[in-house]
């Protein structure tokens, strides 16, 4: 439905003598994610198989597809997951104008709001006297999200996902104390309950328990996980593809709908500029700490205070190839609710184009400044450091 295979991903490919790891980290953003399947169907061809997926929200659905299922398999399965979520057009509306597009997708999207989304969540039928708000805080929420454990049961193999073939990371947050967690296929057993907490997002959709804790979307504290890939110990030579599914970049809106939109691009994209900035600065100290030791004469390294001091310090390389979902100008703020097949097949070919595009340009095989730990390569592959 959206793509074919045209390379398994054992593929050899030009990645670079000193990479050591392949990360991909994707973003939450609801209807949005298939522009993930479409990166990730680009890297599966070019034989970039990721050792490592980490994801929050739908885009921790997309990681478990991916994580969960041998790499013959993953395509497939992501394809069945967007085909079962999508909802099917009337007729061709792909080439509607503007506002006639809006207006369609405005139907879909608030069919969506009363009848929910297949294989996804249903409305929560209230109690007649309390409304939302009687119960458990488990069942505090618009909708119930049982449909989504069925569909992860059907199309993602746990047993597959929990033998470490590739390890998968999910962002969450402890509703109690408001503590970012993620879970880990390298140091837990992940079942479906791990994958919905992580996309658990209030008033929406209900906390989650895990182990008796109630977890919600990890999106409310962080997007974007690349900092579990990062700050991960023992610190290896990695090249992330970080997909991100709100662009920081974007015209000046001139309506109200366009100002909520913008608003929302801004409000998630930041988190994520802002991480990769901290994240630089405090890598590139680490390499900075490292080179000051390494030219200090023999009889100063020899002080064990100073190589304490030098344990602080790294020599590895960390390489992001960060591509963003850019919406189209018929789309508006809700547009991450927006379910139509037509909708679901652009954002996974843009995501698939994007991808191929990164590929072929192939960055990160240039040489790296001796004294820059990340290296961040832009959607126009300009280099930041």
């Amino acid at each position: 439905m959206y793509g074919t295979d045209k390379m398994n991903s054992t593929a050899s490919f030009p990645k670079g003598e000193h990479i050591q790891r392949i990360a991909l980290v994707l973003q939450g953003g609801g209807a949005l994610g298939a522009y993930q399947a479409g990166v990730y169907q680009a890297l599966h061809e070019k034989g970039f198989a990721p050792d490592w997926v980490a994801g929050t929200s739908i885009g921790a659905v997309n990681a478990a597809l991916i994580a969960g299922n041998p790499p013959e398999r993953r395509l497939d399965r992501l394809r069945e997951f967007w085909h079962a979520v999508s909802r099917a057009d009337l007729w061709d509306v792909s080439r509607l104008p503007k506002e006639l597009r809006q207006a369609y997708d405005a139907g879909g999207i608030a069919a969506t709001v009363w009848c929910g989304q297949p294989g996804m969540f249903t409305p929560r039928i209230p109690n007649p006297t309390f409304g939302f708000l009687a119960g458990s805080a488990q069942y505090a929420s618009y909708y119930d999200t049982s449909p989504l454990r069925d569909t992860l049961l059907s199309l993602v193999d746990f047993d597959c996902l929990n033998q470490h073939y590739t390890r998968l990371s999910l962002g969450a947050v402890h509703v109690k104390t408001g503590t970012p967690r993620y879970f880990d296929s390298l140091f837990q057993r992940i079942g479906p309950e791990h994958i919905m907490a992580s996309g658990a997002l209030p008033p929406g959709f209900p906390p989650v328990p895990v182990d008796g804790e109630l977890y919600w979307d990890g999106g409310i504290v962080s997007n974007t996980p690349l900092e579990v890939v990062l700050d991960d110990v023992p610190r290896v030579n990695t090249l992330c593809f970080m997909v991100d599914l709100f662009n920081p970049n974007g015209p000046e809106p001139t309506s109200l709908p366009e100002v909520y939109a913008r608003h929302k691009d801004i409000a998630y994209a930041n988190r994520s500029e802002r991480g990769i900035r901290e994240y630089q600065e405090k890598h590139n100290l680490r390499r900075a700490v490292r080179a000051l030791y390494k030219a200090l004469p023999e009889s100063k390294r020899n002080d064990p205070a100073l190589k304490e001091l030098a344990e602080l310090g790294c020599r590895t390389t960390m390489e992001v190839v960060h591509l963003s979902y850019r919406g189209k100008p018929w789309e508006t703020a809700t547009r991450d609710a927006d379910f139509s097949a037509v909708a679901i097949a652009e954002r996974w070919d843009q995501g698939y184009q994007d991808a191929a595009q990164a590929l072929k340009q192939k960055a990160w095989m240039l040489p790296v400044p001796p004294h820059v730990g990340v290296v961040v390569y832009e959607q126009d592959l300009d280099v930041q450091t």
